[in-house]
């Protein structure tokens, strides 16, 4: 996601979902049979998944598919809870690695988790060639992407109806025709906080509540948008070091800033260093910048930092070691073979809907960048866009009076940042009852860090969205600590 997806995953192929014939037998959810992988993960062995056609007349030239898995309540079923994943671009499989952790939290809920269109096992912007019997599975081979340009380029209209408006109007329908009408909780994380808030302005049904993981700015916080996300990530990436340069622990001591600098200006000057062969692409400050998101690696931080300043001749294996730690850290996700994300889509949307800076050029960028100690991949990908894009449609005003609101944010998010988030909640509390859990030195996606913080304010909220306030905690799993 570009909001959320980490870049190191190297997510399985997917194989064909196949028919079963079990039907579901909780009443008031139609449809449903039993998952045809639910044997190969133990998270998916009681799961019951639906497909819906959907068709919103003038907004799309062709009904869309969309896939649905319900994970049945432990407990005594009181409604629903709809988990909306990040992106733009990646599938509801996102979640499956912590399901428990919801299905435990929530016990008394079904929980249901819908890939957004052009995700997963729903309709995709490349078919075949996102499809989980073409050549790469639901990721595109590389002797797949010419056909998949020429698909999109033959239709821009239809390339344009996968946008964020039509992905509410989606998340309406499904809660309206698939819901048991009863409680109806909402849980966005990150591009899906911007996708539920957006679906809170259509909603046909009540919503009870609505939980916002990594909180997006606001559309009109330009400055906080995606093109400066590289901005976002070093000022986390530097607050990263102004804390090692305070701790006694950390390697680098109170020159931290000053060491890393150093560091930057002789790599730029074209000085070698032992070790830089194993950073990807060379880029020192996107690698840090990928690892600000994985707690144990961001750790390692002031190690690397440190290794290449010495010279060190075990630098490179100190990096590959950080990498190989980063990579299994997001292995629990990418072992879903539904958790391939939507390279189209992600582009697609974000250089439409959420680029403040379109005229952004690569020299302007490549200036920026050498002032900066930590960057994201995303701003590049933003000017070398080659995807058709749409007009995005008008802003959708947010009803006057919304449901309660449970905001959780990490206070060392490199992608969503806290202040923003916070800015974002007093804009929201005009509206309604807005508690925010602010969650010490987390980074981004709460759920994944976070659970032990989580677990007492998400149940509260479950049982009445309107007694949360807000408060302060510190996940054990995201400590700033050095070695």
């Amino acid at each position: 996601m570009k909001y959320f997806a980490p870049v190191f995953l190297t997510l399985l192929a997917a194989s064909a979902l196949s028919a079963c014939a079990t039907p579901a037998d909780r009443p008031g959810n139609p449809g449903f049979v039993a998952c045809a992988d639910q044997d190969l993960d133990a998270n998916l062995s009681d799961s019951l998944c639906h497909e819906t056609r959907v068709d919103h007349s003038a907004r799309q030239d062709q009904p869309a598919s969309l896939f649905v898995r319900k994970f049945p309540a432990l407990g005594n079923h009181q409604g629903e809870i709809w988990l909306i994943a990040g992106g733009p671009g990646e599938s509801g499989a996102s979640f499956y690695a912590d399901i428990n952790f919801f299905r435990q939290t929530f016990a008394d809920y079904d929980v249901m988790v819908p890939d957004h269109r052009g995700t997963g096992y729903s309709s995709k912007l490349c078919m075949p060639e996102e499809t989980p019997d073409s050549t790469g599975g639901l990721a595109l081979a590389r002797a797949e992407w010419g056909s998949c340009f020429g698909t999109l380029y033959a239709n821009p209209e239809r390339a344009g109806s996968f946008n964020r408006r039509n992905a509410a109007l989606d998340l309406d329908t499904l809660v309206s025709t698939l819901g048991s009408q009863n409680t109806t909780l909402v849980y966005g994380v990150s591009y899906g906080t911007s996708l539920a808030l957006e679906y809170a302005g259509l909603a046909t049904s009540d919503i009870d509540g609505i939980i916002l993981d990594s909180l997006t700015p606001e559309a009109s916080d330009h400055l906080n948008g995606l093109s400066y996300r590289s901005q976002t990530t070093n000022q986390v990436g530097m607050a990263l070091l102004d804390r090692c340069a305070t701790d006694s622990h950390c390697s680098l001591g109170t020159e931290a800033v000053e060491i890393y600098r150093a560091l930057l200006e002789k790599l730029d000057a074209g000085i070698d260093f032992p070790g830089m062969e194993s950073v990807p692409n060379g880029d020192l400050r996107q690698l840090l910048g990928l690892l600000l998101d994985v707690p144990s690696a961001r750790n390692r931080i002031p190690d690397i930092i440190g290794a290449l300043s010495n010279r060190d001749s075990d630098a490179g294996r100190l990096i590959l070691d950080v990498i190989q730690d980063a990579e299994s850290y997001w292995s629990k996700i990418s072992r879903f073979q539904q958790a391939t994300s939507s390279i189209p889509l992600s582009a697609i949307i974000t250089g439409s809907e959420f680029n403040s800076r379109p005229d952004l050029t690569a020299e302007q960028l490549a200036s920026e960048k050498a002032n900066l100690g930590f960057t994201s991949p995303l701003p590049g990908l933003l000017v070398n866009n080659r995807f058709p894009l749409y007009e995005p449609l008008p802003a959708l005003a947010l009803p006057a009076t919304m449901p309660p609101i449970l905001i959780l944010q990490g206070t060392l998010d490199p992608k969503t940042p806290y202040a923003t988030a916070a800015k974002h909640a007093a804009s929201l509390r005009a509206r309604g009852s807005v508690a925010m859990l602010s969650l010490t030195d987390a980074p981004h996606a709460a759920y994944i860090t976070s659970q032990d913080c989580l677990a007492k304010p998400l149940a509260l909220f479950a049982a009445n969205p309107e007694a949360v306030a807000s408060e302060t905690c510190a996940p054990a799993a995201t400590a700033l600590t050095f070695r």
